[in-house]
């Protein structure tokens, strides 16, 4: 792999660690995890705890990306674009709420999205068997038909 490639692998584990570093207190204890923070706490904790698990449970699909972003490109891509829609939601539409995660989002954000450019643009072609998975030399129904009636 090449130094971006390694380079947005870090960060998106970075990441995934960070969702479940947050992710995980917020399901067992939402308030406390706010006042760690330094987050007002929240006058609902169930739906708090349910984001919790909804980041917890989202950061389990980055980990395909994250480890070969060349054969889960598709991964790899919404790790990243997974970021954006977060700072918007924290700054733009509920701004100075829980400003804390926008400012995560946009951290990572900030590095992940020219990382992902750059380990797209220097993408090694394959050289693996696998390339023709489509390609195949075997009978076609038609043929085993005809044999068969």
């Amino acid at each position: 792999m090449n130094k971006y490639a390694v380079w947005f692998r870090r960060i998106v584990w970075l990441g995934v660690i960070q969702d479940w570093a947050i992710g995980l207190p917020a399901i067992f204890a939402p308030n406390w995890l706010l006042e760690l923070l330094h987050q007002r706490p929240t006058q609902d904790p169930v739906w708090t705890s349910f984001a919790g698990l909804l980041v917890v449970l989202l950061s389990l699909f980055y980990i395909p990306g994250a480890n070969d972003p060349y054969r889960y490109t598709p991964n790899a891509v919404l790790a990243t674009l997974s970021r954006p829609p977060g700072v918007i939601f924290f700054f733009f539409i509920y701004p100075n709420i829980y400003p804390a995660f926008g400012i995560i989002d946009l951290v990572l954000c900030l590095f992940q999205i020219p990382l992902l450019i750059l380990t797209m643009l220097n993408n090694p072609q394959a050289s693996t068997p696998d390339n023709d998975v489509f390609e195949y030399d075997g009978s076609t129904y038609k043929e085993v038909k005809e044999v068969l009636w």
